[in-house]
């Protein structure tokens, strides 16, 4: 097969007359198919797919992504799986992240698919590798073409401009090309190290599949998470997004946020139930999924006007409790809760619920052993059968010895006999929480300063500037963290989209107050 890889000269005319053919779009997924399209007889797909390829280089792990251009004929024998490529492709390939243009070049596939390896390098810009080089270092097929640069070390949305010019001979130049646009998006992980004051340091995590994340915020007070990502809100955006899928990483050390119900919003909007849902079968994080479609994106869209080109999103517990978690074999679910505070030197009462995940969480009656934990030495333990009923819940009476405190983990145990139907859960005695009783004084007048910045009324500067001002004078009161300092210049998009909902009465004091506390934390206020 030959492989080309060029810039078509302009000296090419000879087309082949196809008529007017529209362009197509498609957004934000790791896989696009594209809808199928007439070229003069030909009634052609385009597919586009993702694949991230982990690689040991020099001990260091790369990820290198392929992506993989498909165009073929729609219409293939029904009773067969094959595909009927079309020959003689020739693609013009523009590939966009972050409004950078990555790669503008034109490919000929003698069998219509192309795929290109992005690696990560130190490379500054985007350079081409020799083909047989990359190919015997890393141990891939040699018919593709190879990229290397910075750029390629982050995931994220990666969009492209596809052009197809030629199909069926490369001197057949088709008097319309067929023009797509599209974006991939890449899987990728950031983790945000909080330090909370009951489980001390834990590591939160966003896996975006859309782009990436700009500004992330963790309320240790409210226990909600804020993070967000460009978004450009116009019809034709809307229009090219099929999903928006994020991932919330939790550790399961985090018992705060092992919750059975999260709420989440999206600029402000809450989502329905359905568009959240939580997968406990990972060993180390839960995965809290976000996933909002795009009717809701269009009628979010249609009912609103936004100033920034961002996606802002929320996620926090419905409630403290119940906590709920899945054993290490998926069969069983476990709802936890209890009344009060747990506190040392105290008796108190645990209620939970054994579900079978398998019965859509029908309570069921297992044999269980339910052991309690401190500091690594078990200090209580029930061996029990747990209820059926849908209205009597199971219960266990201990008692907290004066010196436990702080993190105890209830192990549930050898569920229906099973050694991998196990579930630990960690829960705090004597909580620390310093800012429960803190009394939050915002007059109401700074609601006008604020909605002057978020409409850019006012410069950055003058806002921060007023409110160090009336953090000084005390007129504005806030809790000032022991964090220390980051370096940061700008002012995170989040902040100012606060501000603006705060001005009309769409958030309270609480919320606009951690804004200030963030600009306060990252030196951006000077107290």
């Amino acid at each position: 097969m030959n492989m080309r890889f060029l810039i078509i000269p302009v000296f090419l005319i000879v087309a082949l007359f196809v008529g007017e053919i529209p362009s197509s779009f498609g957004h934000g997924l790791g896989s696009e198919t594209m809808p199928p399209i007439m070229i003069g007889n030909t009634e052609a797909t385009l597919e586009v797919n993702s694949s991230t390829v982990y690689t040991d280089v020099d001990g260091k792990e790369k990820g290198i992504k392929q992506i993989s251009i498909n165009f073929f004929e729609s219409f293939t024998n029904i009773d067969s799986n094959d595909v009927k490529p079309i020959d003689n492709v020739t693609f013009e390939v523009e590939l966009i992240k972050g409004e950078i243009v990555l790669i503008n070049e034109t490919f000929q596939r003698d069998d219509g698919v192309l795929i290109m390896n992005l690696t990560p390098s130190n490379n500054e810009q985007v350079q081409v590798m020799e083909h047989e080089t990359f190919a015997s270092f890393f141990g891939l097929a040699s018919e593709q073409y190879n990229f290397e640069g910075k750029v390629f070390e982050n995931g994220g949305l990666y969009e492209f401009k596809i052009s197809v010019i030629t199909i069926n001979s490369y001197d057949n130049v088709l008097s319309d090309p067929v023009n797509y646009e599209l974006g991939i998006s890449i899987e990728e992980t950031t983790r945000y190290e909080i330090n909370d004051v009951n489980y001390g340091i834990q590591s939160l995590g966003i896996i975006t599949f859309f782009d990436q994340i700009t500004d992330f915020d963790y309320n240790t007070d409210t226990k909600e998470i804020t993070f967000s990502f460009p978004f450009e809100w116009n019809q034709k955006t809307i229009d090219q997004t099929t999903v928006i899928h994020e991932e919330i990483l939790v550790p399961k050390t985090f018992g705060d946020l092992l919750v059975s119900k999260y709420i989440a919003t999206l600029n402000g909007f809450e989502l329905p139930e359905s568009m959240v849902s939580i997968d406990d079968f990972s060993s180390d994080d839960r995965l809290v999924h976000i996933v909002i479609g795009q009717n809701e994106l269009q009628e979010i869209f249609s009912n609103n006007q936004f100033n920034e080109d961002i996606v802002l999103m929320t996620i926090k517990p419905e409630s403290d409790l119940p906590l709920s978690g899945v054993t290490e074999n998926g069969q069983f679910k476990i709802n936890l809760w209890w009344d009060g505070e747990l506190k040392s030197g105290e008796t108190s009462i645990l209620y939970y619920d054994i579900l079978d995940t398998f019965l859509k969480d029908r309570p069921i009656a297992v044999s269980y052993d339910l052991k309690i934990f401190y500091d690594g030495k078990e200090i209580e333990k029930k061996t029990g059968v747990s209820s059926d009923s849908k209205t009597q819940s199971n219960s266990f009476e201990f008692f907290t010895p004066s010196d436990v405190s702080g993190i105890i983990v209830l192990k549930f145990e050898n569920l229906d006999d099973s050694k991998v139907a196990n579930l630990q859960i960690p829960v705090i005695v004597d909580r620390k929480d310093h800012s429960a009783s803190f009394d939050y004084q915002i007059p109401e007048w700074v609601k006008n300063n604020a909605g002057w910045w978020a409409n850019d009324q006012i410069p950055d500067s003058t806002f921060t500037g007023g409110i160090e001002f009336l953090i000084k004078e005390k007129i504005i009161v806030v809790p000032i963290g022991g964090d220390e300092t980051q370096d940061k210049s700008d002012i995170p998009e989040w902040i100012k989209t606060n501000a603006g909902w705060w001005a009309n009465d769409q958030i309270d004091d609480k919320t606009f107050a951690t804004g200030i506390e963030y600009l306060i934390k990252i030196g951006l206020i000077v107290i």
